[in-house]
C-alpha cells in the first residue's frame, strides 16, 4: 500500500507531458527497432563465437649447415629463432613456415626453449623435409608460425584461452 502511494506521489510531481508518455505503451517502430538491434547483436556474438582468434608470429631463423643421412626423407634440424614483437611461452607441437629468397617449405616444432640468449633468439627443434633444406642451410632466413587458439568471441570477452 505504501509502495502505491510513492508510485502515485512520483507521477503527481511529474508535468501532464510526462504523464503521458510514461502510462503510453511504446510505438511499434520503437518495439521493432529494439527487437533489430538485439537481433543483430545477437548475430555478431554468433559470428564472433564461430571466427577462430589467429596469432601469428615472426622473425628471423638462423639455420646451421645440415648433414642429412642419405635415406632419410626429413631431417630435425636446430633453429636459432628471433622474433620481432610478441614471442610465444610455448610452441612445441606448432607450423613454422620459413620463407627464403628462392623458396618456402614448412616444418613442425618438435621442441622448443623459453630461454634466449644475448641476441634475443630462442633455440627450436623443427623437423623438416631433407630435400628443402638443402637450399638454406647455413642461412638466416624468415620465418612465420600461426597459432589458433579459441574463438574471437573468448578473447572479445577477455577470455585468454589456451594461450601459447
Amino acid at each position: 500500500m505504501a509502495d502505491e502511494k510513492r508510485t502515485e506521489r512520483s507521477y503527481e510531481l511529474r508535468s501532464e507531458k510526462v504523464r503521458s508518455i510514461v502510462g503510453q505503451m511504446p510505438s511499434s517502430l520503437v518495439r521493432y527497432g529494439i527487437t533489430v538491434i538485439g537481433g543483430v547483436l545477437l548475430c555478431l556474438f554468433v559470428v564472433a563465437y564461430f571466427l577462430p582468434y589467429k596469432q601469428v608470429y615472426r622473425g628471423t631463423a638462423t639455420l646451421p649447415s645440415i648433414a642429412p643421412l642419405p635415406q632419410a626423407d626429413s631431417v630435425e634440424v636446430t633453429l636459432l629463432l628471433r622474433f620481432e614483437n610478441k614471442r610465444p611461452a610455448q610452441a612445441t607441437g606448432q607450423r613454422i613456415y620459413l620463407q627464403a629468397p628462392n623458396c618456402a617449405f614448412e616444418g613442425d616444432i618438435t621442441a622448443f626453449s623459453v630461454n634466449r640468449d644475448s641476441l634475443y633468439r630462442q633455440r627450436a627443434k623443427c623437423r623438416f623435409n631433407a630435400a628443402e633444406m638443402q637450399f638454406v642451410e647455413s642461412q638466416t632466413v624468415d620465418f612465420r608460425m600461426v597459432y589458433t587458439s579459441g574463438n574471437l568471441l573468448g578473447r572479445l570477452l577477455g577470455g585468454c584461452g589456451a594461450e601459447l
